[in-house]
């Protein structure tokens, strides 16, 4: 009896130490997956926090340029209207200056009509009144006294309003030589105004492209680091999916099996070994393929994944040499890329059994294509297959 005992602990014990090891791997990996999770939901949070920063910046940015465009068209204004003052003043200058020119020949004209004025005043006061009186009565008839006496009141007449003339000229000059002063100062007021004003617009606008580069430069850190942080959660949405797969394969190999499904090719998802050995590479784009390629050396030995009939052996347009086993129940597996293949369409195959050669093509220069059908309709092949230890690339 113990002699029976002691060769079932034999017999069954590596096949114990085999589950306990599978139930550690299992529960490793499941701890793994849930840290990386937990660190793709962490990313994943601060790419949003990242990108509403990025748009609220990029907002900012927005408004500064609409502030920077009014102040162009503002410093354009104010620039305008300085130089329309310029020229206003550089006007006045001019006006100003024929102005003192025509005063200067004014006062000369009166300089001179004041003489002549003061001569005959001086002719007249050293005359006196017999002098004009000899003048008047000197005249030889009464028509030509009357004459005499005319002619000096035109003479006295037109002194005085010379006189009056020059006072009123004067008069003129000076006010609108002062008028002229008043409007040259006035102007160059306003252009120092407006001067000032067009600075500290400038100034403003500096400051506004100096804000304007900061958000610039704020704005490619923070597109810089949600591209850093977009890459790593590819990165990490990888692991996880590849840890999502040695889970599936760990919980299939744990979980009990029933005798009537054991045998069904759908119940083998995530527990079936590869046709070859070798580097799997998985397509990071699932429109361009769900199937998988396997690398490895030209000439290993291609073997089948479950058990089946074969339906096809040819050759295909961007596949090389096709080979396609119906698992029943709709499921089929396609390898491609074949150096050759043993069995014919009809034939029956075991899995393990070896049906062919590998050999190289479009997919991968060395190695073989791998795809999962159900119905017609392609499966995502690395799903099926137990890739713990396999070294997995994307591509």
């Amino acid at each position: 009896m113990i002699k029976r005992l002691l060769l079932c602990l034999l017999i069954f014990s590596p096949l114990f130490m085999l589950q306990i090891e599978t139930s550690l791997h299992a529960s490793i990996v499941e701890e793994e997956l849930s840290t990386h999770k937990k660190k793709l939901s962490s990313i994943d949070r601060s790419i949003k926090r990242k990108i509403r920063i990025k748009k609220k910046i990029e907002r900012q940015k927005i408004d500064v340029l609409s502030e920077i465009e009014e102040l162009d068209k503002k410093i354009a204004m104010q620039w305008e209207s300085l130089q329309q003052a310029k020229r206003d003043w550089t006007e006045a200058e001019l006006k100003l200056d024929m102005t003192r020119k025509e005063l200067e020949s004014m006062r000369k004209r009166a300089s001179d009509l004041k003489n002549n004025i003061e001569i005959r005043l001086n002719a007249f006061r050293q005359m006196g009144a017999i002098g004009v009186l000899n003048i008047l009565l000197s005249a030889d008839s009464l028509p030509n006294l009357l004459a005499r006496q005319e002619y000096l009141k035109l003479i006295i007449n037109e002194d005085e309003a010379r006189r009056k003339e020059y006072v009123s000229l004067m008069n003129g000059l000076v006010k609108k030589e002062q008028e002229l002063k008043d409007r040259q100062m006035l102007l160059k007021a306003m252009s120092k105004r407006l001067e000032k004003e067009a600075v500290r617009l400038e100034k403003t606008k500096a400051e506004k492209e100096k804000y304007l580069e900061s958000l610039n430069k704020k704005s490619k850190r923070y597109k810089r680091m949600i591209s850093q942080l977009r890459r790593a959660k590819r990165r990490l949405s990888r692991l996880v999916e590849e840890l999502s797969m040695k889970a599936r394969a760990s919980q299939k190999a744990l979980s009990p099996v029933s005798k009537e499904s054991q045998f069904e090719f759908r119940a083998q998802r995530g527990t079936l070994n590869l046709p070859a050995p070798g580097t799997v590479i998985i397509f990071k784009s699932r429109r361009r393929s769900k199937g998988m390629v396997i690398k490895c050396p030209w000439g290993t030995e291609i073997r089948a994944i479950f058990d089946g009939k074969v339906v096809f052996n040819d050759t295909l347009p961007g596949y090389g040499k096709v080979f396609i086993v119906d698992h029943g129940d709709g499921y089929m597996s396609l390898v491609a890329q074949g150096q050759s293949f043993k069995k014919k369409v009809g034939d029956t195959v075991a899995e393990g059994e070896v049906i062919g050669l590998s050999g190289g093509g479009p997919w991968v220069s060395e190695g073989i294509y791998v795809e999962i059908r159900h119905n017609g309709k392609q499966l995502t092949a690395p799903y099926w297959f137990d890739l713990r230890g396999i070294e997995i690339v994307r591509r």
